[in-house]
């Protein structure tokens, strides 16, 4: 394994003297540097503490307030705009949306008759975004909508108010950042220029991490 030619190639370097190498040494002391360093960022990020009160000063700040919509589609994509027109005509003339997607759409979602499923604007591409958002409950779209990822027939079904998160749901990644926060001032009393990272923030529990298909690559 990779840990025992490791070890076997150090203890050979070893027998031949490169541990006493000017260069050698100092790459071995730069390493041992590193290690103490990652383990004293460790340590004191563990030794921060957040109350319940900073906990909640924190979620209020950053999601408590916000709120948007979701709303709720079917597509069918398709290569080309002549095959999208195609479809529309065919929707006119009484044709159930979800079975031309099945039949039609390259999408993943086409198996499902385009189904979508909740998504925020935030999740789609911004032509697809656009045009959901001016669309009326139960209507299809009468101009096929053009992305990157081709041509677009959009079957409108609902919307609803998109909840913030729980406090609970997201309470890791509050404390963390905290934690964090906590730490840059730590160190920048010992005038460390030290750089601490933190999570970002999480999504909303019912909102996926990234672009989903809605984005839209089904």
């Amino acid at each position: 394994s990779e840990i025992v030619t490791t070890v076997l190639l150090s203890e050979e370097a070893e027998k031949r003297g490169l541990a006493d190498l000017p260069a050698v040494k100092e790459a071995i002391e730069m390493s041992r540097r590193i290690v103490l360093r990652d383990a004293a960022l460790s340590d004191m990020m563990n030794k921060q503490t957040v109350s319940d009160e900073e906990l909640k000063a924190a979620y209020e700040k950053s999601y408590k307030s916000v709120k948007g919509v979701e709303y709720k589609a079917r597509h069918i994509l398709v290569a080309d705009e002549a095959k999208a027109r195609e479809l529309i005509g065919k929707l006119d003339g009484g044709a159930d949306f979800a079975a031309l997607a099945k039949e039609n759409s390259t999408g993943p979602t086409g198996k499902d008759g385009g189904d979508l499923g909740w998504f925020s604007a935030e999740m789609m591409v911004k032509p697809f975004a656009e045009a959901v958002a001016t669309m009326e409950k139960g209507k299809y779209t009468k101009e096929p909508v053009k992305t990157q990822f081709g041509w677009h027939v959009i079957l409108f079904e609902d919307s609803r108010d998109q909840e913030p998160p729980t406090l609970e749901s997201v309470k890791p990644q509050l404390e963390q950042q905290l934690k964090s926060e906590k730490l840059r001032a730590v160190l920048a009393e010992m005038g460390k220029d030290v750089k601490v990272s933190s999570p970002q923030m999480a999504p909303a529990d019912n909102a996926p991490a990234g672009k989903s298909e809605a984005a839209p690559a089904k």
